[in-house]
């Protein structure tokens, strides 16, 4: 028989259950999940004001552009019930009224080149000048501009002006317009030799018209060989 003050219990008890590896890797998972769903409370929390201002900022920005283009629309379509109006019309002062409106009121649009456009062949010269000259500045369309130069020139030059068309004619063009200018600089030329040397940049550039360039060709060799 066992003494009694020596008995042990083997049983293990609750308090004795050992806890290491009763946390799985789901609920790791979950835990890291809560995380950062806290994290991002947080920082929406924190930075509550911030993103209602940005809304509202975008929200305007929005309006604005909508707005803008509304009113762009509303610009073009107003352009084109005037220009076509003038065109329609045959008492001169009215149509050039309404062109001068167009050109004035609706500056932004491509109605007022077009206006500009029609008014460079007005029988008045000075309003031919003038919108030559306007037409000249247009820095989004450099075709029409340069052929306005090169019209201003000619105009310039019907009118006996040569020192205002030397001038205007300064001005270099893309290689497609250089060789009407060189021929209009060759024209307005008294010394046989400075003649010679434009007509001969103007034979050796860039051509899109062969009745030109055959004419160009003629005269330099008429005074090569009156040289």
């Amino acid at each position: 028989m066992q003494n009694e003050g020596t008995f042990t219990v083997n049983k293990k008890t609750p308090e004795n259950t050992p806890i290491e590896g009763t946390i799985t890797s789901t609920d790791m998972v979950t835990l890291r999940r809560d995380m950062q769903q806290e994290k991002i409370t947080a920082w929406f929390a924190s930075n509550q004001q911030s993103l209602i201002a940005s809304v509202i900022v975008l929200a305007v920005l929005l309006i604005g552009i909508s707005l803008w283009q509304e009113q762009q629309r509303s610009q073009q379509e107003s352009a084109a019930l005037v220009y076509l109006k003038a065109t329609n019309i045959n008492d001169e002062a009215q149509r050039d009224a309404l062109l001068d409106a167009v050109r004035q009121d609706y500056a932004g649009t491509g109605y007022a080149v077009l206006a500009t456009v029609r008014q460079s062949n007005h029988p008045d010269v000075a309003i031919q000048i003038a919108a030559l000259t306007t037409l000249m500045g247009h820095q989004k369309t450099p075709e029409i501009a340069a052929q306005a130069r090169l019209d201003l020139a000619e105009l310039h030059i019907g009118q006996g002006d040569i020192a205002a068309a030397a001038e205007v004619l300064k001005t270099r063009l893309s290689k497609h317009y250089e060789q009407v200018r060189y021929a209009l600089l060759a024209s307005i030329s008294e010394d046989d030799g400075e003649k010679a040397t434009w007509l001969q940049k103007a034979v050796d550039a860039e051509s899109h018209d062969n009745d030109l360039l055959a004419e160009l060709e003629t005269e330099l060799a008429l005074i090569k060989a009156a040289q």
